[in-house]
């Protein structure tokens, strides 16, 4: 995969630590994933060290779904860096995981028009780089079954 730095030298890349690391590199694979403890089952976000349910440094990151629900949005209709100014307004959502109700994770929904709470979303990967990537939320496909 090329590096995708070279396409967008304005683009913000995320600079990820020892905890987060798994997270950004399963991005840039086209993946989401997300820690579990071995010990409890509790899923974990954001990446930390010891299981937030019962202290367990037993955490492995796994692949989840990538489905959820809006909890909550804000639509920003000011540019938080130069390189946002033609994509005001936009949404960030935070989308509730099928997995864990506790697991909430933010992200730009695309696109923010109709959104709702409780409105059924997927998550999609970007990649930015070779080792890191970033997420989005979009609309999931209507249930037909």
């Amino acid at each position: 995969m090329a590096d995708a730095t070279a396409a967008t030298p304005d683009r913000t890349i995320p600079i990820p630590d020892r905890d987060s690391a798994p997270y950004w590199s399963a991005l840039a694979q086209g993946r989401l994933e997300v820690q579990q403890c071995r010990d409890c089952g509790r899923w974990s976000w954001p990446a930390r060290p010891v299981c937030s349910k019962c202290q367990s440094e037993n955490l492995v990151w796994r692949e989840v779904q990538g489905s959820g629900e809006v909890y909550s949005w804000v639509v920003a209709h000011r540019p938080f860096a130069p390189r946002l100014a033609d994509e005001v307004p936009y949404t960030i959502a935070l989308v509730r995981l099928d997995e864990d109700e506790g697991v909430l994770i933010p992200a730009a929904l695309l696109p923010g028009d109709g959104v709702h709470q409780g409105m059924r979303v997927r998550a999609v990967a970007h990649p930015l780089t070779d080792e890191v990537g970033e997420l989005t939320w979009e609309p999931a496909a209507p249930d037909h079954t």
